[in-house]
């Protein structure tokens, strides 16, 4: 079922996923959400010269994009591979508003809501792979300094928070690596913790009491 187009309190827009009968960012402000979670508490805290990022969840694409021109400020060697199942048309990702807001170029908009599957470089500085693949099937075969980690929720696809799915990706965060995600539930709390990692609670963004920023030591 095609995702439909909601415009949150900022300002921005997201999708609303009839399937899962939940929206891809939060309806308080999808662009307030990923600066907060993803940006601010995740890459801008890697200090490294050299970043190999994983978002579980690409979805619209948001996240990368931010991350993108974060870099751009700032810019360190980033790759950047986002795992999805259900990849957005390129008529939706071009109705989003990211285009205009971004100032996004051709080239850049094939690169981040088409060409999946291969490793293509959009700077200098930043290379996306986008995998179209089912996240329980997926084995990661590098390792990574940051994990983003945006499925839907833990009540909508209990699957994508389990133990051994955590684990398979967390054995492959580096030394100082940082994980960060939108939930704060106790049960994701308790596997973050057995497999070693630390955790600390941040006040989350518009609409959202806490978030997780994990890391390993």
């Amino acid at each position: 079922m095609k995702p439909e187009i909601y415009l949150t309190t900022d300002g921005s827009k997201t999708l609303y996923s009839k399937e899962f009968d939940e929206h891809y960012h939060s309806k308080n402000g999808a662009f307030t959400e990923s600066q907060h979670i993803f940006i601010n508490l995740g890459f801008k805290t890697i200090e490294k010269p050299e970043v190999n990022i994983l978002e579980i969840g690409y979805g619209t694409g948001l996240n990368a994009i931010m991350t993108y021109k974060s870099n751009e400020l700032n810019p360190k060697k980033v790759f950047y591979h986002g795992i999805e199942k259900s990849p957005i048309s390129s008529e939706t990702f071009k109705n989003m508003g990211y285009i205009e807001y971004f100032d996004l170029t051709s080239r850049e908009i094939k690169i981040f809501s088409e060409d999946w599957d291969k490793p293509l470089k959009i700077s200098q500085n930043f290379k996306l792979l986008k995998q179209n693949t089912d996240f329980i099937k997926f084995t990661p075969q590098r390792s990574y300094d940051l994990i983003y980690f945006d499925a839907f929720s833990p009540d909508t696809q209990p699957e994508m928070w389990t133990y051994e799915n955590l684990k398979k990706i967390l054995t492959k965060l580096s030394t100082d690596g940082v994980f960060v995600t939108y939930c704060s539930r106790g049960d994701l709390k308790r596997n973050l913790r057995t497999l070693g990692m630390n955790l600390k609670r941040f006040s989350g963004p518009p609409g959202k009491r806490h978030v997780i920023r994990a890391s390993k030591h």
